[in-house]
Parts: C-alpha cells; structure tokens; sequence
C-alpha cells in the first residue's frame, strides 16, 4: 500500500513541475490546489503501521501446531488465519499458559490468546471473539493400570465424589463452565500442576495423579506425542459429560474493539466454510 501511494506522489509531483511552468499565469491558486492534492497523499504514506497482535500459543496437538510462519490445528489454524483474513498484523509467540493469562491481565502489551472457554470474570480484563471450534464432550484419561479403580463410578459425579482418586487439573486452567462448576461444588481429591497437557499425561501415566479430564479429539495424539501407546491408558465417557464448550481467542483490552470486529468477521467467515459448523452462543 505504501509503495503504490508513493507511486501516486511521485506521478502527482512530475504533473506539478509540468503545472509550475504555468504558474505565471495562474497565480497562486494553482500551487495551492496541488499542495492540497498532496497532502492527504503524503500523510497516508508516513502514517504509522498498525501494531502487530502477539498470537500466544503452546505446542499441543491436534488443537495448536507450528506451520511454517504461522499455526495450524483444531485451534490454531482458524486462529491465525482469522488475523490473515481480516488483515490484522499478527505475530506467534510461544509461550506458557500462565504466562499467557498473566500478560492479560496485566495489560502489558496487545495480546491473544487461543482456544480459550469462556468464563465471564475473564471479561474483566480481556475481550472474547467469536468461536473458532467447539469441542465433544469430555472424557476421563487413566493410566490402563488404574480401570479397576475407576470401573465402578457410572457418573462423572460418583468419579468425583471418590476421594480415593487424585484428579490432575491444570492451575487457573478452564474445562467449561458445567464442569468447573461441578468441581467446585463437589470438591474432588485434585493436584494441580501448571505443566501443560503433555507434561499432565505423563504424570498421570507415572502415577502422579489418578485421572485427568481431556476432550477426545486430543487423547489419542496426545497420547502418542507423549512418548506412550493407547494401550498404556483408559478412555472413560460418561453419559451425563456435560456437551464440549466452544473455543474463543481471548485478547487483552489492550487490542482495540474495531479489531475484534474484524476478526470476528473473518472467524464468520472461516466457520461458515467449515464443514463442522460450530453451534451454540
């Protein structure tokens, strides 16, 4: 854009030497009328760039991977191509959870973050787009050595209510308002950890905790990108899982209200496009 405005001056300005050769006969309206010409030109081409927005993100496939200079995955991929489409300067940056919710709500710079449930004292301090992916219902991850334990809860509740059991959460982390809700109201025996997912399969494999809660699109890659076999676990649904959550960015106020907008359009139109299309809200 500034290399065709600076096109445009550069041709403006060889038609005013032309009109400077006249000026002697019209005066100094003509050199008027080409300084107004100008101006609007030149102050579009010295008008500073529009910040780039800091996409966080954390390895965690099949919801975020890198791709080239970009991201991919169930989350990533319609993240970063919503800042594409709507023409949002963006950069990655790779950064821990806690990290990434701590930059928020310090408002230090114009920051994002992927994949995010909403919670609504997280509006306090930051700006939710439109969804870019909703997730099946949860399941419950158990090493293979642990299904005896965990057989003969037939709710989530039951599963909750066993104080025998050790449930792995991640710290400040979100699994939906009807599970974080459920968590709160029957205090299940937890250890919380601020390791992201990977990290939180292989303690539950080395017996750490007892059980984590995963959707599960992510267990079987999660699984494998972990270094283990699906045989090494359990795969426990319960019938009463309350449906999975939809998925947001969630930015600082810092990133202004007409950029959401922007990107919500483009989120539109990415999910309309989507084979999937995602309900609710």
């Amino acid at each position: 854009m500034q290399a065709f405005v600076v096109g445009v001056v550069a041709a403006v300005c060889r038609g005013a030497r032309h009109a400077s050769q006249r000026l002697h006969r019209t005066g100094r309206r003509t050199a008027g009328g080409v300084a107004a010409l100008l101006w609007p030109l030149l102050a579009v081409a010295q008008a500073p760039a529009e910040p780039p927005v800091t996409l966080h993100y954390v390895v965690r496939p099949p919801y975020m991977m890198v791709q080239g200079e970009g991201l991919a995955g169930l989350t990533g991929g319609p993240s970063y191509q919503a800042f594409k489409l709507a023409q949002v300067p963006v950069r990655i940056e790779e950064t821990p959870f806690a990290r990434q919710l701590r930059s928020l709500k310090e408002s230090t710079g114009q920051d994002c973050m992927i994949g995010m449930f909403w919670k609504a004292e997280r509006e306090e301090f930051g700006r939710y787009s439109k969804p870019v992916y909703q997730d099946q219902p949860q399941l419950v991850l158990a090493a293979a050595g642990n299904q005896q334990r965990l057989k003969g809860h037939a709710t989530i509740e039951d599963l909750f209510n066993d104080r025998s059991l050790r449930l792995l959460v991640k710290l400040a982390y979100s699994y939906g308002a009807p599970l974080d809700a459920l968590i709160e109201r029957l205090q299940p025996n937890r250890r919380a950890t601020p390791d992201e997912n990977l990290q939180m399969v292989r303690q539950i494999k080395l017996g750490m905790a007892d059980y984590m809660l995963m959707a599960p699109e992510e267990a079987a890659v999660a699984i494998e990108a972990a270094g283990f076999k699906p045989a090494d676990f359990v795969q426990l649904r319960y019938a009463n899982m309350p449906p999975g959550e939809q998925r947001h960015l969630l930015c600082s106020k810092n990133v202004p209200v007409e950029v959401m907008q922007r990107l919500d359009a483009a989120i539109k139109k990415l999910t309309d496009k989507s084979p999937g299309p995602v309900p609710r809200r």
